[in-house]
């Protein structure tokens, strides 16, 4: 997230102050020059870069990249006071075209860095992160310019890069998914060609991909004419480089607050509601609306608003469709051609937008802006009809990379109505053995495998259904209504192991979860690793994390033991508590289970190594019911009387010690008879270790006031075992006393 945001921050001031120095030193009508000058740099640049991205991982050209770049900010503000047009120059070519690289670069590492479940986790909150910077990065060269000068601002960008170079550096180096993509089929494996090639080919070869570039490249070339007559407006109103700047700094700021707030609104909505196509369509609509605004209202105002319309719904509605656009793209295709899509024919796009803005400037000043806003309406047209086009040509990609197994999709993890519909469709037509993996039906168990190839007519008839039926159920888990979850956890049907990824985060649920927690019992000996995964996963839910163990106790294996012990190691204490339960209770039904007694001891040594405050502040947010939790150690009444922390450390202790005696010795310290009391002691203090015994004596409360002489540990044992009885009758007064109504409580 800083990461993100100093890199938004630097690309937001930067844009500001490129244009402020450019303009400040030459005329608005050289702008198309430099235009093309950047963008011939610029696609010379992403010939190198697309060769090096499919053999190079981001990781290690983002970072260098950036340092360059602030070796490069730095000797450009020197070159300020020798010759501020040719910095002018530098300037605009290095942050108009390695800008958009270290973006690009960034967003690929970090799709890199995290599993895709970490990612759905993570990504929103880096996206977040750079909104703020874009915010920040338009305050802070409005207030450079404002205090100090526009060259100040090169130094100070030339930092922000070497911190994110700096940070960059600390990200871990990932395995190169892209290398192992999905495991090869049959099918898969006769168009493996298909995926092979370099970004050019693949463009060459793939009609859809071709598509999606020259949307690109149209919505650059209308956005060059529409951003000209913008700026030509603004140097025509601001003629000092530090009223510009603020300007361009001011605009800025508010295209990223409108773009935040715009995000938040509608993105999810237009994706669920009106698709990639329609959501991808709003920005070429934006510009045919804008360009004919200011054509028929001029101005600076209209021109401002046109222009931020545009920048408004690049950056939220069209970004976050457009990225999805490259879903049926396997990944070593999306590493090859999509920096040549997204810089190379935005270059190409600005290359002919300058070029024809220096035509229509020959035709003299008073039509040329004119004709440029119909230009970029007609032009903004055309991508229109071609958004509009992409649904067809998505869904046909997206149906290809999923039968050929190039693309794997978590149906979850889609949040658009394009995607999800062809998901299904696609599912409920492939045979069970390509897509159903888990999924278990009556014709596959039922018939051998003679009868199977006897009726491959039935089977294909048998599986859409069965599939179609999964994925709905999925939607219904994943849909956040109550009452249809339920209808889903509480069907007579057993759980198809396909529903168990999005039952399992239904155990942070609380109307739900007790619902999930029985569905999944009835499967527990058959999804025991994903429930061990879940448990000792940190980045999962606590709620998760803390019912977890409620399941894994009904298959009482030593698997489940070894992942409810690896479960003993989280920083929760409730995950804890839970776990070990669970242990006592698989021991308890299971005593082939074994655990070895010396880590017993060393794990309980590091529960009672806390002070009173900590042991006393253990509270569980799940209330433990009979015969749900774990062992039975512990009853009600006795619940009520001792801490967590003594109960959590004994169940514990159950699983090395005897369990009859420890039980008795557990019930012993809560009477109020000195002599039973003090059996239970003798026989705790005889039979743990000297560490535990130390640690665990001050939470005792042993008040006796001299130690009995000892005996041997068979004649404190017998002893104990004796007074359980006594123990028992005492308990019993006890409880009937704490069930009798206080008279005091009725006087006066």
């Amino acid at each position: 997230m800083l990461v993100a945001a100093a890199m938004i921050a630097s690309h937001v001031a930067g844009r500001a102050t490129r244009d402020a120095l450019f303009l400040s030193n030459y005329d608005i009508t050289a702008l198309p020059l430099m235009l093309m000058g950047a963008s011939v740099f610029s696609m010379t640049l992403i010939l190198i870069v697309s060769r090096a991205l499919p053999r190079r991982s981001p990781h290690a050209l983002v970072p260098t990249t950036f340092g360059v770049s602030a070796g490069f900010l730095l000797l450009e503000w020197g070159l300020i006071y020798l010759s501020p047009r040719a910095a002018a120059v530098a300037v605009y070519l290095h942050l108009a075209v390695v800008g958009s690289f270290l973006i690009s670069g960034f967003w690929s590492m970090i799709n890199e860095e995290f599993d895709p479940r970490t990612a759905k986790q993570r990504i929103s909150r880096i996206a977040g992160g750079a909104t703020v910077g874009g915010l920040l990065g338009g305050l802070l060269a409005e207030r450079v310019a404002a205090i100090l000068s526009v060259s100040a601002m090169l130094p100070i960008l030339g930092l922000i890069h070497l911190f994110c170079a700096w940070k960059l550096r600390s990200f871990r180096h990932p395995v190169d998914r892209v290398t192992a993509e999905v495991p090869e089929d049959p099918v898969g494996a006769q168009r493996k060609s298909d995926h092979e090639g370099s970004g050019f080919q693949v463009l060459r070869r793939e009609s859809y991909l071709r598509s999606i570039a020259l949307l690109v490249l149209l919505g650059a070339l209308s956005k060059v004419l529409l951003d000209y007559v913008f700026k030509a407006q603004a140097t025509a109103m601001f003629h000092e480089p530090e009223e510009l700047m603020r300007f361009f700094a001011a605009f800025y700021t508010l295209i990223g607050l409108i773009t935040f707030m715009l995000q938040t609104a509608l993105s999810r909505y237009s994706l669920e509601k009106w698709g990639l196509a329609k959501t991808v369509a709003t920005l070429p609509f934006a510009v045919v609306v804008g360009a004919l605004g200011v054509l028929f209202f001029p101005g600076l105002g209209s021109a401002a608003a046109a222009r931020a319309g545009e920048g408004v719904l690049r950056s939220s509605l069209f970004r976050s469709a457009y990225e999805l656009l490259y879903t049926p793209v396997p990944p070593r295709q999306k590493r090859a051609t999509k920096p040549i899509i997204d810089v190379g024919f935005k270059s190409f796009g600005d290359a002919l937008g300058g070029g024809t803005i220096r035509a229509i400037l020959m035709l003299g000043p008073q039509l040329a802006h004119s004709i440029m806003l119909i230009t970029a309406a007609v032009l903004a047209g055309l991508a229109l009809v071609i958004a509009r086009s992409l649904h067809q040509g998505y869904v046909k990609a997206l149906e290809k990379s999923l039968l050929d197994r190039a693309v794997v999709l978590d149906l979850t993890e889609v949040g658009d109505k394009t995607t999800r519909q062809t998901v299904i469709q696609t599912m409920a037509s492939v045979d069970l053995k390509a897509l159903g993996r888990g999924l278990d039906l009556e014709s596959s168990t039922r018939t051998g495998p003679k009868e199977q190839a006897e009726e491959p007519a039935k089977e294909q008839a048998v599986v859409p259904g069965a599939l179609e039926r999964v994925v709905e159920q999925i939607i219904t888990l994943r849909s956040g209504e109550a009452e249809s979850v339920r209808r889903v956890l509480v069907s007579p049907q057993d759980l198809e192991l396909p529903l168990v990824p999005h039952v399992i985060p239904l155990l942070a649920w609380d109307q739900v979860c007790g619902d999930a927690i029985r569905r999944l019992r009835q499967i527990a000996p058959s999804i025991t690793g994903q429930l061990i995964d879940a448990l000792i996963d940190p980045q999962q839910d606590f709620a998760i994390r803390r019912r977890i163990p409620r399941v894994l106790r009904a298959n009482p294996s030593q698997r489940a033991a070894a992942g409810l012990w690896m479960g003993l190691e989280d920083k929760r204490f409730e995950v804890r508590f839970q776990c070990g339960q669970a242990l006592a209770r698989i021991q308890e039904q299971n005593s082939a289970v074994h655990f070895d007694r010396e880590v017993v001891f060393a794990r309980v040594g590091r529960e009672v190594a806390v002070d009173r405050r900590v042991w006393e502040s253990h509270k569980l947010l799940d209330q433990l019911a009979e015969g749900d939790g774990g062992a039975t150690l512990v009853d009600e009444f006795l619940r009520k009387r001792t801490s967590r922390s003594l109960e959590h450390v004994f169940n514990l202790l159950s699983l090395a010690l005897p369990r009859e005696p420890l039980k008795i010795a557990l019930r012993g310290l809560y009477t109020d008879d000195t002599n039973l009391k003090g059996t239970a002691l003798e026989y705790l203090e005889s039979i743990l270790p000297g560490p535990i015994r130390e640690g665990l004596w001050p939470f005792l409360e042993d008040d006796r006031h001299e130690r009995r002489a000892s005996g041997s540990r068979e004649q404190i044992l017998a002893d104990l075992m004796r007074s359980n009885q006594s123990i028992e009758l005492n308990l019993a007064e006890l409880r009937r006393k704490s069930d009798e109504p206080n008279p005091s409580a009725h006087r006066g």
